[in-house]
């Protein structure tokens, strides 16, 4: 398994009022082909790497692993269509309670920053999960977060279509990763299989102006995701950070090929905190906008997230009451984006 960044060995240290417990600088590269290939001991192996770098760093990049580039590249021109459409056609589709549709710049405070933000982010995203034929019993329906995409009717329908065909692209190349982490846990590789039968993960697609920033103002500031896995392909240009135990921020390093993934809270909080969610961060730029398109890994809004049985013990007793993940997510989204919560 090759590396990238150098190897620095710390302790836990207390940013912000909270800490990063990524105890290295190292992001490993996984070599994903062979376990997709079926290689006897492939999954293994694959799992071992991940249990490595989710309890010492909480990032990974993978290599080999067939995702479409003509997908991941039209869909960059389908967010492009999408951020330069007129602020009067966007605002139709306004970021609701479901957490689907437009983030307007200049709106959203994450609650649960690991940085002194007092100042809204300048960054716009665009957010929808899975889209539901209007037969199904969720579309438009009472389930909060699930069925509820809004789309301008002002966005060309290739355009539509290619923001579609990423998701699920997406969203099975995820999870192919569910039997490995699983193994990487201790479990048997179809663990997670059924939270995830019916998974309601979420692209959200985010254009980060030029901006002449102020104090305490970042792209997106320092923070931990919801998902199980997060899943990122490279950017138009650089500006992703992660923070160390340290307490420093280190530059996403670029890795031809590979798709950066990350662990989030979801994951984090089913294995009884072994595995880490590591904050990271966008910083605004003076001279170049950006591009990103971020894939968010959900189980079904109704997968209970209960601790892994060999995450807990006499010894290491469980931190967390069962949950299910729409609560999980609900809880979440009141903290982070009160902007959009239904108001009483």
């Amino acid at each position: 398994m090759n590396k990238v960044l150098r190897r620095q060995e710390v302790t836990s240290v207390n940013v912000g009022g909270q800490q990063s417990q990524a105890i290295t600088e190292e992001i490993p590269i996984i070599d994903v082909g062979p376990y997709f290939a079926g290689v006897p001991g492939a999954l293994a192996n694959v799992g071992e790497r991940i249990r490595e770098a989710c309890t010492e760093i909480g990032f990974f990049y993978i290599v080999n692993h067939g995702a479409s580039q003509a997908t991941v590249d039209r869909v960059f021109k389908a967010m492009e269509s999408f951020f330069t459409l007129p602020a009067s056609e966007k605002i139709k589709v306004r970021m609701n309670e479901h957490q689907s549709g437009w983030q307007a710049p200049n709106v959203a405070i994450h609650g649960d920053s690991f940085d002194k933000v007092v100042k809204p982010q300048a960054t716009e995203a665009f957010k929808f999960g899975p889209e539901l034929e209007p037969t199904d019993s969720d579309f438009r329906g009472s389930k909060r977060f699930r069925g509820h995409n809004q789309w301008p009717e002002a966005l060309p329908e290739e355009d539509k279509q290619a923001f579609l065909r990423y998701h699920a692209e997406f969203n099975e190349l995820a999870k192919r990763l569910l039997a490995p982490v699983a193994v990487a846990l201790g479990q048997s590789p179809d663990f997670f299989d059924e939270a995830f039968r019916k998974s309601d993960s979420v692209m959200r697609s985010a254009f980060y102006p030029v901006v002449k920033p102020e104090e305490n103002q970042f792209g997106l500031p320092g923070h931990t995701d919801l998902s199980f896995l997060t899943m990122i392909p490279p950017a138009t240009a650089p500006g992703l950070q992660i923070l160390t135990a340290a307490g420093t921020w280190i530059d996403q390093p670029i890795v031809e090929g590979g798709i950066l993934v990350n662990t989030g809270d979801t994951l984090r909080t089913w294995s009884n905190d072994q595995f880490i969610a590591t904050p990271h961060r966008v910083v605004a730029s003076t001279r170049e906008e950006r591009y990103s398109a971020i894939f968010f890994l959900y189980p079904n809004l109704d997968a209970v997230i209960s601790c892994v049985p060999s995450c807990c013990s006499e010894d290491q007793p469980r931190k967390y009451a069962d949950l299910t993940f729409a609560d999980f997510y609900a809880g979440y989204s009141a903290r982070n984006f009160g902007y959009a919560e239904k108001k009483a």
